[in-house]
């Protein structure tokens, strides 16, 4: 392991050795980076409920020589780990670019886009769309920014004829969907950066109750990969103050897309329903 490793790639590649207890204290570093750089090792351990002993060892597993090494370059990071109003003085404050701006947009979602496609298994999306095809029901979650994306998910599953809900806002319409929950229902659960607690609690009731679930988020370490059976993980890196959701969307796209060429008979019979519907009910502005 590279000594000048991040140490979010760090814990990414160490990820599948740790126990849960490892995990959480994991995800508490990553979340709480200017805590840790200046507290004791025992505090950090307070914090999560472990020892601090637990926490020397996992710098150690890390790849440092102990926890003053960790927090020595945590804070040699942390200009890539400023929070997001911060980041976003500091963008908008930077001399602004006589030209160029936009097709820097265009760049960095470029750049995101091949590193999702660098890391993205056709077999593992395969497994995910063995488990759509399979499910009874389907409930796609996804609040806040990942709304659009759960949104538009659901509605192209449905225009496909799979038997889908949606619950977007969050709170109460979480609630009431989480019910209908059980073994038969497949929870498709689309969230990044700050983790929505409503998405993150259907989850976990999915979890709990043995329904196969997906997750298209943003780290290995969100507490949604933790919980999910088939985990997409989408980069998000932008120019401006928001985060860029079109890597979500062009994963969602080739998930469909898989699913469209995989069972064309049922795609095209899907789509001549809903066509007579549209028809049917003159939603269309212009009739062929």
């Amino acid at each position: 392991m590279s000594t000048s490793d991040a140490l979010e790639e760090r814990i990414q590649r160490a990820l599948a050795s740790f126990s849960p207890k490892q995990k959480r204290l994991a995800r508490f570093i990553l979340d709480n980076r200017y805590f840790v750089s200046v507290a004791s090792a025992q505090a950090v351990g307070e914090k999560v409920g472990v020892s601090a002993a637990t926490v020397v060892r996992l710098a150690q597993r890390l790849g440092y020589d102990g926890f003053t090494h960790m927090q020595e370059a945590i804070r040699a990071e942390f200009p890539r780990y400023l929070t997001i109003v911060e980041r976003t003085r500091q963008r908008l404050s930077e001399i602004p670019p006589t030209d160029g701006l936009v097709e820097r947009v265009f760049q960095t979602d470029i750049d995101n886009l091949r590193e999702v496609l660098n890391h993205l298994s056709e077999e593992r999306l395969n497994a995910a769309i063995d488990d759509i095809v399979a499910a009874d029901h389907i409930l796609v979650v996804g609040g806040g920014v990942s709304a659009a994306a759960a949104t538009y998910l659901a509605h192209s599953l449905r225009t496909l004829g799979f038997n889908v809900r949606m619950a977007a806002g969050g709170g109460v319409d979480v609630a009431a969907e989480v019910v209908h929950i059980d073994n038969h229902t497949l929870l498709i659960a689309v969230d990044i950066w700050r983790y929505l607690r409503g998405t993150v609690y259907a989850m976990a009731i999915a979890h709990e109750r043995g329904a196969p679930t997906i997750a298209i988020t943003d780290s290995l370490l969100s507490p949604l990969a933790q919980l999910a059976k088939h985990v997409f993980v989408v980069t998000t890196n932008s120019v401006a103050h928001n985060l860029s959701t079109t890597a979500i969307f062009t994963l969602i796209n080739a998930l469909l897309a898989l699913i469209s060429y995989r069972f064309p008979e049922r795609t095209v019979e899907a789509m001549q329903k809903l066509d007579e519907a549209y028809k049917g009910t003159h939603l269309l502005f212009m009739e062929e």
